[in-house]
């Protein structure tokens, strides 16, 4: 209590003070049909960051959709590598069991009886 009876006491002596000093008079003025336009001015404004917020958004959706075909692109083109270098080895297997000169029949029985 004592503090909120400062604070009021305070206030009521810059209020003497600011009246004695500039007494009751209005100081401030306004450019003559200010508020005339103020409406117009005030919705034009609005109107102005809507079509901002707008742009904003196709900005960011664009560049959201580069990103994912960015990425479905690289994806794609891993994949591709993956089944090309998968394609690769075994033509190079192929390849090589030609140059040795072993059948199918001799790999089978190999195979078979190392179990």
């Amino acid at each position: 209590m004592k503090t909120t009876d400062n604070i009021q006491r305070t206030t009521e002596e810059l209020e003497t003070k600011l009246f004695e000093r500039f007494g009751a008079e209005n100081h401030f003025t306004v450019p003559e049909g200010y508020f005339n336009s103020l409406s117009d001015r005030v919705m034009s404004r609005i109107a102005e960051r809507k079509r901002r917020r707008n742009l904003i958004w196709r900005w960011t959706a664009a560049a959201v959709l580069a990103g994912c075909v960015a990425a479905g692109g690289m994806l794609f083109e891993s994949h591709y590598k993956a089944q090309q270098l998968e394609a690769e080895n075994i033509q190079y297997i192929e390849d090589a069991l030609d140059y040795s000169m072993i059948d199918n029949m001799s790999i089978a029985s190999y195979l078979t009886e190392a179990e």
